[in-house]
Parts: structure tokens; sequence; C-alpha cells
């Protein structure tokens, strides 16, 4: 990681995101969101039926799949898997764009970090309830911002994504859930179960559940599971 350039970036994402906000509708009512702040930075947000502003909600970070397809590509992580999964936490949901390759590159870190802020700062959010999942590449980015800012989230669920190479190396203060799919083809499994036999050998808080003859495209068979975790999720919460 780049700090100087994660640096530079919240500066200039910073200011793009203020810009954005002080000239255009910042959503605060139930419903579903397109944000557009410049053709490379887009994020869809999901304000839950219940929130009006006066108790603080929990707040969830979706991380997007590979692809970057059409724009607001996040916006189908959200409405067809989290939200319909993660309803009951009656969290606000924001699923950005990836702008960069991946989860990982500094423009990509930087618009996250920066956009939490902006959405911890613009509606009553319980910073002890803040949530990261992904999946596939987003999965990997969970993995990563999970590592890389501990102190942001109470918990992590990682889904279909491959761990890092580094993962025996990072002191893991985040709970971990990782699910995959036992016949995924894409990102085998063994890697993670590698990984997290080895990580809940070291002490480290990590659950795994394994889906059993699901494949990596079969996404909508991760909503169940998904859905599952919130007692777990709930646990981490109080």
């Amino acid at each position: 990681m780049n700090a100087t350039a994660v640096i530079s970036s919240t500066i200039i994402l910073s200011t793009m995101i203020a810009s954005c906000t002080a000239q255009k509708f910042e959503p605060v009512t139930p419903g579903v969101y397109e944000i557009e702040l410049d053709s490379s930075h887009r994020y869809t947000l999901s304000i839950p039926e219940n929130y009006t502003g006066k108790t603080a909600v929990p707040l969830v970070l979706a991380l997007h799949y590979g692809g970057h397809g059409s724009p607001f590509y996040g916006k189908f992580m959200l409405t067809d898997m989290v939200e319909p999964a993660l309803r009951d936490l009656d969290a606000i949901i924001v699923s950005p764009d990836c702008p960069s390759s991946d989860w990982t590159q500094p423009e990509s870190e930087a618009f996250v970090i920066e956009l939490l802020d902006n959405i911890q700062a613009k509606h009553n959010i319980d910073a002890n309830r803040v949530l990261v999942t992904g999946y596939s590449l987003g999965g990997m980015g969970t993995w990563h911002l999970a590592a890389s800012y501990p102190e942001r989230f109470a918990a992590a669920v990682v889904m279909a994504g491959m761990p890092p190479d580094n993962a025996l190396e990072i002191e893991w203060d985040v709970p971990l859930y990782v699910m995959h799919g036992r016949d995924d083809e894409v990102l085998p499994i063994d890697p993670t179960l590698s990984a997290v036999a080895q990580l809940q050998s070291q002490g480290v808080d990590i659950k795994i559940k394994i889906l059993e003859g699901v494949t990596h495209y079969e996404t909508h068979l991760f909503v169940e599971p998904l859905k599952e975790t919130i007692p777990w999720i709930r646990e981490y919460w109080e």
C-alpha cells in the first residue's frame, strides 16, 4: 500500500464528495439511490424503511464482484444479494462502484474510506455497528479492508473471496465469517479452507461455512446463507 497515494486520493475525493453533496440532493429518506460524483466514482445507497435519523442505525459496506460493467454496478450487489439478506438489520447499505482494477488499489481504498466518512457524517450511524462484506473481487476486498482498517469495522463477511497471500502474517482484530462454494470453479475453495484452518489454529476469531454443490456464479445461493449470519453479526454489535 502506498500511503502517499492513499492520502492524496483521499484529499481529492474529499473535495469531490463535499462538492457533490453540497450541490445535489443528499438522500436521507428511505429508498435506494444512485449517486454519481464523476464518471469514475459512483455508489448506490439504500436507506431502510424505518429510518428517521433520530436513532443511530448500523452501516453495511457491500463490495461488488468483478466485471466492472455498467454504471452503478454495485447496485446489483446491493439489491440482489445484500439488502434482501440483511434487511432485518435495518442498516443503511452503501455499495460503491470500484474505481480501479480491484478493491485493494490505493484509489479504491481511498474512495471507500472517504465514502464511509461521508455517509457517517450525513446520517445517524452507530460507529460500533459497521459491517464490511463482499463477493469474489469484493470478498478479496473485504479481507483487505478488514486487515487494513480494523478500527472501522465491527465484523466482516467474506463471500467467495480468495484470502490474501499474507493472511497468516496479519494480526486480525476484526471477526471474520467466511463462506465459499464447495464447487467454485473460478476461485477454488482449497486456499480458503487452508487459510481458515491455520488462522483458527492461531486463535483468530474466524468462522467458515461451506456451501455444498455451489459454483462461483450462483450468487443467488449465497443470499440465504448471508441472512443466516445475522445472529453472528449481532453478537459483535452488542
